[in-house]
C-alpha cells in the first residue's frame, strides 16, 4: 500500500472563532457594549475598560491590508518565503497568512478571508484562516511594508 499524497489536517489555528458558509469565510471578534471596543481573538472580558459585557459577533468576510511582510526564515514546518498582513476587518486589526503571494501586499490592499494550508509538519497539515487578495488590486511591492 502506499503512502498518501497529502497529509491529513493535523489542526486548524483559530478554528473556534473561524467560520466557514460556502464561499464566506468570517472570524468571530468581540464588541464591548460599555466602551464599543472591539478585539481580535474573542474574549470574555473587555481589555481596554474591564466590562463583562461583551458580545461576539461575526466579521465582514472582506478587509483591507494595514502593512505585510515575507518572512524568510521559517520556523519548522513552514516554507520560506511566506507573507503575513496585518488586515483590518470589522474595526479589528488581525493578522494571517497570504498563501497566493511571495511578495509584500501594498497597504490598502483589498482581501477576503478563507481557509487554507499554512503549514506541514510530521503531523499533518496546519490550516488557518488565511488572506487572498481581491482583483484588480495594487501590484504586490516586493518591499517589506
Amino acid at each position: 500500500m502506499s503512502a498518501p499524497d497529502t497529509l491529513p489536517v493535523a489542526r486548524q489555528v483559530g478554528a473556534d472563532w473561524t467560520h466557514q458558509d460556502g464561499q464566506r469565510t468570517t472570524v468571530t471578534i468581540t464588541v464591548c457594549q460599555a466602551c464599543a471596543s472591539r478585539w481580535f481573538p474573542p474574549r470574555d472580558t473587555c481589555s481596554t475598560c474591564a466590562s463583562a459585557e461583551v458580545e461576539d459577533i461575526a466579521s465582514e468576510s472582506h478587509g483591507t491590508v494595514y502593512a505585510s511582510s515575507v518572512v524568510q526564515i521559517a520556523p519548522r514546518g513552514f516554507q520560506a518565503p511566506y507573507v503575513l498582513a496585518y488586515v483590518d476587518i470589522s474595526g479589528v486589526r488581525l493578522l494571517a497568512h497570504c498563501p497566493t503571494s511571495d511578495q509584500a501586499l501594498t497597504p490598502g490592499t483589498r482581501v477576503h478571508l478563507t481557509v487554507a494550508p499554512i503549514a506541514d509538519t510530521g503531523e499533518g497539515t496546519i490550516t488557518s484562516y488565511v488572506v487572498t487578495p481581491l482583483g484588480d488590486q495594487p501590484t504586490p511591492t516586493g518591499e517589506q511594508r
